[in-house]
């Protein structure tokens, strides 16, 4: 047996071996199951839509998802490279004596891995797919192999550019300049169709991103094509067979070329490694890349207070925007969906914007905190330094919440008054969401990620339970309203149980040791 298959195997047999040895992971993995459970055969009671949407909007979904993971990913592979190696198997497998073509190819059968976690979430999305489309469970098998495949190739994509251009300036820029070509072109094609389409933008839009000139985009328009024959809209040969030739011509490139992709992987590595140590430790000085300084020092603030200036200044040095990247993302995405979830009414849509926001919520600057001195020596009543330190979301929350539900309050029909109930919903999930990951912090921090993962579900459905049971129980008897009144009441009972948890959890910042 060859060492990296005895590694492999030893790998899995490991894995498999804790989870009876480690009880947090395989409740982990039972709830896991139990989720995907629930989202194949627990709405087979629900009726889907009478007359089903168009199955040529789903394609467009899916082929928008593609083809925008594959872009992300390659972007970042002019900068970062392909992270399909970790640290240890740079100071391990780097140093044995296996050819660097074995050691590729395990990597890559390593992200693989990976990648099938990542897209598990897929499987969640079968209840409302299925409401509106009447599709069957085996479309959503295809979508989630197609998610594995563009981020398995984006990888690898961007492993080869960091390889081939990290030393080579003139062809870092003309790759950069061909891709933003092919995007401006793309968008282009799809925008022309979108205004000139008789049948309105919405179905020009949609008709357009399965036609020959998407389908032909690499990686993520082949894999939209190969997906579109699950829905009975094309062969699935053509899209397979293009990118199985660019895997093979990307592995061909990274093997038989003079170029020391050893040296690329370690930098990609280090840095990403750098990356995750300045997080948890909350230092500005290890993170890699450009830092905005601008304006120094504290001008306003006084005792607690200055914490919420201190925070705003690092904000601003984090970057131009007022909200992260992965947050604008799920707010483009939350908009789509409205459009093609408008027919099943706001429940839906504001189930999947919460499930989203788990994801999105930016988490507040007190995380980077409590891991320096200064806000537990300050002398000022840990309640209000806490608070101080949870200002600095605000903002953020505001902005967020107005970015998603004014368009698709709008798309959705929805009156003014109704957009602002979900605007201040969604504001108040924020902080509730915040108030559960300082339970975490406070109670459970180092603890394995697998535990995190399951109390952290676990503790924001107890939060949020009182709202929504009085909700249900106002709107039921007394309330008027319907569903938006419901919402409003649980908003309401969402902000003094995030207060009276954030006052439960004062005495984190009166002494170090109770975090630490």
């Amino acid at each position: 047996m060859s060492a990296l298959t005895y590694l492999v195997l030893t790998r899995l047999k490991n894995t498999l071996v804790s989870l009876f040895h480690k009880p947090a992971q395989l409740l982990y993995v039972l709830f896991l199951i139990a989720m995907f459970t629930f989202a194949a055969w627990g709405n087979r009671n629900s009726e889907p839509l009478q007359t089903p949407r168009s199955l040529v909007e789903l394609a467009a979904i899916v082929t928008g998802l593609y083809l925008f993971l594959f872009l992300y990913t390659v972007w970042n592979g002019f900068s970062r490279g392909g992270s399909i190696f970790s640290l240890s198997d740079v100071n391990l497998l780097f140093l044995s004596p296996t050819s660097r073509t074995r050691i590729l190819f395990y990597g890559l059968f390593r992200q693989i891995s990976t990648v099938l976690f990542l897209g598990f979430f897929i499987f969640y999305q079968y209840f409302w797919m299925r409401n509106l489309y009447g599709i069957p469970f085996s479309v959503i098998v295809a979508a989630f192999f197609g998610y594995v495949a563009v981020l398995f190739l984006g990888q690898v994509t961007a492993m080869t550019i960091y390889t081939f251009t990290s030393n080579n300036e003139p062809l870092k820029k003309a790759l950069k300049a061909i891709t933003l070509l092919l995007f401006i072109l793309l968008v282009s094609w799809l925008g022309w169709n979108a205004v000139t389409s008789p049948d309105g933008w919405l179905a020009g839009l949609t008709g357009a991103a399965v036609r020959l000139p998407v389908c032909l985009f690499p990686i993520g328009g082949w894999l939209g094509w190969a997906f579109s024959s699950a829905l009975g809209l094309g062969p699935w040969w053509p899209g397979v067979l293009l990118s199985v030739l660019a895997l093979a011509l990307l592995i061909f490139l990274l093997t038989h070329f003079e170029q020391d992709w050893y040296e690329d992987v370690l930098r990609t590595a280090e840095m990403a490694q750098s990356a995750i140590a300045a997080k948890k430790e909350g230092n500005l000085e290890a993170a890699p890349g450009k830092v905005r300084m601008g304006a120094i020092g504290l001008t306003q603030g006084w005792g607690a207070s200055a914490f919420y200036y201190k925070h705003k200044i690092e904000n601003r040095r984090g970057g131009l925007l007022l909200l992260p990247p992965l947050t604008l993302i799920f707010a483009v995405v939350l908009i789509v969906a409205a459009f093609f979830m408008r027919e099943g009414g706001l429940l839906p849509f504001l189930f999947l914007s919460f499930y989203l926001q788990l994801f999105s919520s930016s988490q507040s600057r007190l995380n980077k905190e409590l891991n320096k001195p200064f806000v537990y020596l300050v002398p000022e009543p840990p309640f209000s330094k806490l608070l101080q330190c949870l200002r600095e979301l605000l903002p953020s929350a505001v902005a967020e919440a107005v970015l998603v539900f004014v368009p698709a309050g709008l798309i959705l029909g929805l009156s003014p008054a109704g957009i602002l109930i979900c605007v201040f919903a969604r504001i108040s999930y924020t902080f509730l969401f915040q108030s559960g990951a300082l339970v975490l912090e406070r109670f459970w921090r180092g603890a394995n990620k697998a535990v995190v993962f399951l109390l952290y579900f676990v503790i924001l459905i107890a939060m949020a339970l009182p709202g929504i049971a009085l909700g249900v129980l106002l709107t039921a008897t007394i309330l008027p309203g319907g569903l938006l009144a419901g919402l409003l009441v649980a908003a309401l009972v969402n902000l003094p149980v995030s207060l009276g948890v954030l006052y439960l959890l004062r005495n984190m910042l009166q002494y170090a040791e109770y975090t630490h």
